[in-house]
């Protein structure tokens, strides 16, 4: 009995790693020489008219917010009067098609030359009582932002943005009464002597 089990230590014991590493290799060059194989066979011409279901044509893939970068730069090489309304209008198409990239940038630059719907869209995009998450570039809401920008509607003559302001007065009162500290400081906005 002793000699069995002398028998059975006297043989080498193999290492389980090695087989582990072994694995590891061979889905590496799998992975490696596979990819390269599937590589090429995406990259053959097409014949026209031939479909190509599972390839993505990354000529046509655009950054975020480079489609209106491109369009602003277009708008201002052909010189003021920009046309605002139809900018305006395309920075709503971009939203509707979900670039919100794009479309933010967009209805900025319109905003920034005093087209009032586009200000309303900007401070709406950042009042905290109208913020939606998928029609907007934030991640959050952001009382700053849609108060000045409420601020410069109000200037320009917008009855609705004056009101707009005290709905975010009230939701500011609201909000510190519940400790939002943010609420508190945006409160500030409103005391006398403040230049708004």
């Amino acid at each position: 009995m002793s000699d069995s089990n002398e028998a059975g230590s006297s043989s080498p014991r193999q290492n389980p790693l090695i087989w582990i590493a072994l694995v590891v290799v061979g889905l590496i060059l799998f992975v490696f020489f596979g990819g390269e194989r599937g590589q090429s066979m995406m990259s053959r011409t097409v014949d026209a008219g031939e479909e190509t279901a599972g390839t993505i044509e990354r000529s046509l893939l655009a950054p975020p917010g480079m489609r209106a970068r491109e369009y602003i730069e277009q708008l201002r090489d052909n010189g003021e009067p920009y046309p605002l309304d139809v900018a305006y209008d395309k920075a709503d198409q971009y939203l509707v098609e979900g670039s919100l990239a794009d479309a933010h940038l967009l209805y900025f630059f319109v905003a920034r030359e005093d087209h009032l719907p586009a200000i309303m869209k900007m401070a709406e995009m950042s009042d905290p009582t109208l913020f939606q998450a998928q029609n907007s570039l934030l991640d959050h809401a952001d009382v700053i932002q849609a108060y000045k920008w409420y601020q410069k509607a109000a200037e320009l003559g917008h009855q609705a943005a004056a009101a707009r302001v005290d709905g975010l007065h009230q939701w500011a009162v609201a909000e510190a009464d519940a400790g939002n500290p943010h609420a508190k400081q945006f409160l500030l906005n409103f005391q006398p002597g403040v230049t708004q």
